[in-house]
């Protein structure tokens, strides 16, 4: 979970630091399908059985939450601090994973969860505060609603891909990664091209960013596959939570490298979010 976590702060990290986001969304996204098709050829070739329809279903939806959740992220991103952006939704989406993944999925939930839960929502408390009194560094209140939202989208595909991997004909991880990768190119395209309405600035980003295109599309399956693999035998608020250890690497890259402003507030909140997270992590492993 560690590996998975570095590699999502990087990506986070060189999503905030890319030109022209719409632009670098699209092109990350359609190199991920690249990344993944050899790995769904390899398991064709194999003649493990294919995919029933509705997992390409499960795929498909969870392509749409993950094409909403990078729309959420790039723009939330143009609004604010790695340092807000990144604990904030990642910080709320195991609150929204716990509270939807019993109803949904049968994961059980205890009273303990609800302590790490109140814990997160003091520390989220504590990094809007903090943006908000920050006139130009920080995020103002829609800025947080997008992060937020993002939190959401994370808690939808997530527990879409849990459903995937719990049902009777669980689909082989690598298949399912390439079929949600494919949904999640096609709605973000869609989103960028005739609603965006880029062109020019699709060519312009590939030229002067082309490597960190690269890099993320090469992170962003990487790091998800460890993800399924994870939710193959976890609880799902368990793993969202887990793979959250991240959440202090981002405030660190964003105070070492970005030079963005990290007041007391936020990094205290940023601990305090992590701490939450961490301990519905560890509830996994000692409530039964």
């Amino acid at each position: 979970m560690a590996i998975a976590a570095a590699m999502h702060v990087l990506w986070n990290t060189l999503v905030k630091t890319c030109t022209d986001k719409p632009s670098f969304a699209l092109l990350t996204s359609i190199f991920g399908v690249l990344v993944t098709s050899p790995v769904y050829i390899a398991v064709r070739w194999y003649g493990i059985a294919p995919m029933g329809i509705n997992l390409w279903g499960y795929a498909a939806l969870s392509g749409l939450f993950e094409a909403c959740y990078t729309i959420l992220l790039f723009q939330a991103y143009g609004e604010g601090d790695l340092s807000v952006v990144y604990p904030l939704s990642r910080g709320v989406a195991p609150v929204f994973t716990m509270l939807l993944g019993g109803v949904l999925l049968g994961d059980t939930i205890s009273v303990a969860h609800f302590a790490a839960v109140l814990l997160i929502i003091m520390g989220v408390g504590a990094v809007c505060i903090s943006t908000l009194r920050q006139s130009k560094a920080g995020m103002k209140g829609a800025g947080i609603l997008l992060a937020i939202s993002t939190g959401l989208m994370i808690a939808g595909y997530h527990l879409v891909d849990r459903g995937a991997m719990m049902h009777p004909e669980a689909p082989h991880p690598l298949e399912y990664l390439f079929a949600m990768h494919l949904f999640l190119a096609f709605f973000v395209t869609a989103w960028v091209i005739f609603i965006s309405g880029r062109r020019r600035q699709i060519i312009d980003e590939w030229y002067s960013n082309h490597r960190g295109i690269i890099i993320v599309g090469v992170c962003i399956p990487m790091a998800y596959f460890l993800i399924i693999i994870a939710l193959m035998h976890g609880n799902v608020t368990h793993v969202a939570a887990a793979r959250n250890v991240g959440i202090l690497f981002s405030t660190v890259v964003g105070w070492l490298f970005l030079k963005e402003h990290i007041s007391w507030l936020r990094a205290v909140g940023s601990i305090i979010i992590a701490f939450g997270v961490a301990g519905l992590s560890m509830i996994g492993h000692f409530v039964r």
